[in-house]
Parts: structure tokens; C-alpha cells; sequence
């Protein structure tokens, strides 16, 4: 009962300090990661590392909320977020920021990792490189909406290339992780390889998209049909846990299954319903999620802080600077004007959630370091900090 009683309280602070920090307007994910480092590295309650033998079950129990937690967040982010015929106008002008916007912040993580390669990467000189390239590519611009909104300038044209090239950002992101998960597992790096999982990624691709064609929507119907309660939901879930552990066994990742199954059955009307979509985030963002952000906490290290402070700055100076040059280039590609593309630049800077996801797949893997995870860290809460004043700075200064 032990391990139910600090599930409970830890519930209970989160959401209290997740509601201090959305008041001073930054992600409630700061407050989860916060408390994850209180209960772990400062006051030792609950720890992740095993360098002293086994886990305790409390800190297992942890453990398997924050990766079920993962799975959620990938699913919910493809249930709720993706809205494709929101943006099938905007696609073309948007394609060039889409594309450099990923590109150029992989390249600068990429050769922050490379410059710092014999220190930090000896044992990953290829992978451990390319995953914080990958890490540094994923953008999540939930602190950059918020800006917008405030400021009026999200249902533009900028605001909507802006969403479109951090959602492809992300999906990208997703198929490069599931690239690299088959090279580490396989032992080498081939050609042949690629192929074989871009092949993997394809065929799942197929499999769900025949699926919400052809076998979700007749599910639907016959969920509509059934008076055990809450049987639409639990066969949901079901299902999204059986499709990570497929995509798992397929050698990819497991969110990656998550993400493009929240993607097909929210184009399905009986499943994109409020009814649903309060029920999803209500597991989701009011349970799972927030252990996976506390997890993150958990792992943080004090000691290790000291020997990342070169790396880390260089990590956050390039992965800033070449998201701002990315989206700049691609926003004048596109036809905005020098204020616009600025904009555009600017507002993909934040890492955040997947940034997040890809370190930890990376750390649990062997690729990372413990240091690379928490320079990652770093970047994340450095970039999420600085982005909304300078979008306040550039806009204010146009108006």
C-alpha cells in the first residue's frame, strides 16, 4: 500500500505546482520535472538509478507510470493536435519551413554533439551524435501558441505555417528514432538496413491507414451497439497498447504505433467526439502524462552538472541559432516578408515533449549519457524560457 499512498500524494503536488506555474505562464511540465527532482536527487525519496542495485517497488511502479506515460503522450498528441484537413490549403507555402526547420536544428545538435564527440560519445560516435541531432530537431511549440494567441497572430498565415512545420517536425522526428532503434538493434549500419526499416515504417503505415478505412470505422459502429459501460473507451485503450507493443516487436518504436493510431481514429467522427476526448485526456494529462515528466526529475543529477557546462552551452547556443536561421530561410521561401519569417524562426525554438521522449529512448538505449540527457534537459528548459519574449520582442517591434 506503500508505493498507492506516494502515488497519491505525488498526483496531488503535481497538479498543485503545475497550477503555480501555468499562472506565471510556462508549461506545467516545468513544475512535473521540478518534482521529480525534489522527490529524487534532492531528497532521495524515490531513485531511478540502479548503480546500487535493484530498484525499490515504488520506484519500479514510477518507472511504469512514466512509460506508459509516454505512449499516452504520443497518442494524445495524434488524437487531439492533428487536424489534417485544417491545414491542406497551407501544405505548399508551409513546405520549405517544414523541411529547414528540421533540417538545420539536427545539423546544430548534430555538430555540437560531433565537436565534443571524444568526450562525451567514445562509445556512440555515430548514434550518439545523430540521436541529439534527432532530439534537437523535434519542436513543440505549445509555449509559442500561447504567445501567439495572446497576440493575436495565430489564425495568419505565419501562425498557421508555423503549426504545420512543428507537427512535420515531429513526425519526421518519430520516423529518424525508429531509423536508429533498427541500427542499434541490428549492430550495424547499412544501406540494407534502412531500407528494410523504411520498408517496416511503410508496411505499419499501410496497416493503420487500411485500418481506419476499413476496420475502425466498423468498430465504431459496433461499439455504438454495446451497453457495457465505457466499452468504446477501454477497447481504445486496449487497442493502443497492443499496436506500441507491435510496433516495439517490429523493431521500431512504441510511439510511434501510439502516434499514428491517435492519428486514425481521429478522423473517424464516432471517435472524435468531446464525450472521448475528455475521457482520453483525462487519463492521459490527468494521470500517465505527468509520470512521465516527473520520471524525467527523477533522473536529473546534480554531480553531473559540472561536467556538461561547455556542451551544454554550445548545445543550446546551436540548436537556437540554427532553429532561428531554419525557419527564417524557409519562412523566406515561403513568401513572407523578413517580420514573418523572423516570427516563424523564432517560435519553433522551444524543445519540449518529444525532445524529451527521443533523450529518454536514447538514454535507455546505452546511446546517451546521463550528461548528454541532462544537457538535453537544459536545452529544453532554456529554449522554452527565452522563446516567448522574444516573439513579445519582434512582434510588439512590427506593431
Amino acid at each position: 500500500m506503500e508505493v498507492i499512498f506516494i502515488i497519491g500524494i505525488i498526483l496531488i503536488l503535481i497538479k498543485l505546482i503545475g497550477e503555480v506555474f501555468e499562472r506565471i505562464r510556462l508549461p506545467s511540465i516545468f513544475g512535473e520535472i521540478i518534482l521529480g527532482i525534489i522527490f529524487g536527487p534532492v531528497l532521495g525519496f524515490i531513485v531511478l538509478s540502479t548503480e546500487n542495485g535493484s530498484l525499490t517497488h515504488s520506484a519500479t511502479t514510477i518507472k511504469l507510470l512514466g512509460e506508459i506515460g509516454i505512449i499516452f503522450l504520443l497518442f494524445s498528441i495524434g488524437f487531439e493536435k492533428i487536424e489534417l484537413e485544417r491545414f491542406t490549403g497551407s501544405i505548399v507555402r508551409s513546405l520549405p519551413t517544414a523541411i529547414l526547420g528540421t533540417i538545420f536544428p539536427f545539423l546544430g545538435g548534430f555538430l555540437a554533439a560531433i565537436i565534443f564527440s571524444s568526450t562525451f560519445f567514445h562509445q556512440s560516435p555515430i548514434n550518439g551524435p545523430l540521436l541529439v541531432g534527432l532530439a534537437m530537431s523535434a519542436t513543440s511549440i505549445g509555449v509559442s501558441l500561447r504567445a501567439l494567441i495572446d497576440m493575436r497572430y495565430l489564425a495568419t498565415a505565419t501562425g498557421i505555417t508555423i503549426l504545420i512545420s512543428a507537427i512535420a517536425g515531429d513526425f519526421n522526428g518519430l520516423i529518424i528514432l525508429s531509423i536508429v532503434m533498427g541500427i542499434v538493434q541490428t549492430g550495424n549500419v547499412s544501406f540494407y538496413t534502412i531500407i528494410i526499416i523504411f520498408l517496416e515504417i511503410g508496411g505499419f503505415v499501410l496497416l493503420i491507414f487500411l485500418a481506419s478505412k476499413y476496420i475502425f470505422p466498423w468498430l465504431s459502429r459496433l461499439m455504438d451497439r454495446m451497453i457495457v459501460e465505457e466499452a468504446n473507451f477501454a477497447i481504445i485503450i486496449g487497442i493502443l497498447f497492443m499496436l506500441a507493443c507491435l510496433t516495439e516487436r517490429m523493431g521500431l518504436s512504441a510511439i510511434v504505433g501510439a502516434f499514428l493510431f491517435g492519428i486514425s481514429i481521429s478522423i473517424i467522427p464516432r471517435f472524435k467526439t468531446e464525450t472521448m476526448s475528455h475521457r482520453i485526456s483525462g487519463i492521459s494529462n490527468g494521470f500517465f502524462i505527468p509520470f512521465f515528466f516527473f520520471n524525467i526529475g527523477l533522473l536529473f543529477d546534480f554531480k553531473a552538472i559540472g561536467n556538461i557546462g561547455l556542451f551544454g552551452g554550445v548545445l543550446i547556443l546551436l540548436t537556437i541559432v540554427s532553429q532561428i536561421i531554419g525557419g527564417f530561410i524557409g519562412g523566406k521561401i515561403g513568401r513572407f516578408n523578413l517580420r514573418d519569417s523572423l516570427v516563424i524562426g523564432i517560435a519553433l525554438v522551444p524543445r519540449n515533449e518529444l525532445t524529451l521522449v527521443i533523450a529518454s529512448v536514447g538514454l535507455n538505449l546505452g546511446i546517451l549519457t546521463k550528461d548528454i540527457f541532462l544537457s538535453i534537459v537544459l536545452v529544453v528548459i532554456v529554449s522554452v524560457l527565452i522563446t516567448p519574449l522574444m516573439l513579445r520582442f519582434v512582434i510588439r517591434n512590427k506593431e
